[in-house]
């Protein structure tokens, strides 16, 4: 048990406030609600001082992340926890929305307008795109050399069998028509059947030109088939990083709209806050505790005093 039954914790707390010892004050508030609970008592309980048990200096951390170039995000989860913090703690309210928030909320914006997470285009098909049009625009006129040609070759080849065999024959059959003797009309006849295939081998060559020729179209033709695909591909990816580009902008410019309401929301209901305190404080002729927690001074305050502090208060509207 960590309270004391017989203690008015309550009175504590007003004395701890009233000689600015927040912290004390949120000890004995602690211990006020665990007597509450422990004791079932009929009190409310409070959080008016809690958050001078959080020993993490908001500040400082901010500071740090924005020296360091943190990202956005991360600097608005603290700026969060900043706010609620000073905001949600009596002495501590008159935090919540100063110079150290305006910075934060500057470098915020700063940021989402710096690039940070924009999307970047390079199409997935640039290399490939780029090598073929260096083999297109690299492609030398058309030329045909039969003696480069494999297939010339097996024709020759395959004429040059055939053309001696016809020559074998043909020196053959009038030999054996003869009795063996050679004569002048069997090698010009030999001679004459092996031209023909000499011929025939002439003539093929215009129709292998041909052949060549419509390879080398297609060849091209396959290649710019090849570049539009790829072109088209290239294109639906500019395509999607438009979309996504869009998509950044929208929400880049939401988050933007959204800082600027929730500032001028917060600062609104910061300032009704203050200002429904200040005519209470008049009003009542001290200054009760409810007024004092928004106000970030000790209750009991009396209108003796209400001059002063409400100068000290127009430092609050000029934020």
């Amino acid at each position: 048990m960590s309270y004391k039954k017989d203690t008015d914790y309550q009175s504590k707390i007003n004395e701890a406030v009233a000689s600015g010892d927040y912290e004390s004050a949120a000890k004995y508030e602690q211990s006020r609600n665990e007597k509450i609970d422990a004791e079932g008592l009929n009190y409310q309980k409070t959080n008016r001082y809690a958050g001078w048990l959080d020993k993490n200096d908001y500040s400082k951390i901010l500071n740090k992340q924005m020296a360091s170039g943190a990202s956005r995000g991360d600097v608005s989860e603290t700026l969060k926890k900043r706010i609620s913090k000073a905001s949600g703690t009596e002495g501590l309210s008159q935090y919540a929305y100063d110079d150290v928030y305006d910075r934060a909320i500057k470098y915020i914006m700063e940021s989402a307008y710096s690039g940070e997470g924009k999307p970047q285009y390079k199409s997935s098909y640039d290399d490939e795109i780029s090598k073929l049009y260096r083999k297109l625009s690299g492609i030398k006129k058309f030329s045909y050399n039969p003696y480069e040609d494999d297939l010339y070759e097996f024709y020759r080849q395959q004429y040059i069998r055939e053309g001696n065999r016809a020559m074998e024959d043909i020196l053959g059959e009038i030999a054996a028509s003869t009795g063996g003797v050679a004569s002048s009309y069997a090698v010009s006849a030999a001679s004459q059947a092996q031209e023909e295939y000499n011929k025939k081998l002439t003539d093929i060559i215009p129709k292998l030109y041909n052949d060549a020729y419509e390879r080398y179209l297609d060849d091209i033709s396959r290649q710019e088939r090849e570049l539009d695909i790829l072109s088209d591909l290239s294109d639906k990816d500019y395509e999607r990083y438009l979309d996504s580009l869009n998509q950044y902008n929208k929400d880049r410019t939401f988050e933007y709209e959204r800082l600027m309401d929730e500032r001028e929301t917060d600062y609104k209901e910061d300032q009704d806050a203050i200002d429904i305190a200040l005519r209470k404080w008049e009003s009542l002729g001290y200054l009760d505790e409810e007024s004092a927690k928004v106000l970030g001074l000790p209750a009991g305050l009396h209108t003796t005093d209400y001059d002063y502090k409400k100068a000290q208060q127009y430092k609050l509207y000029s934020k």
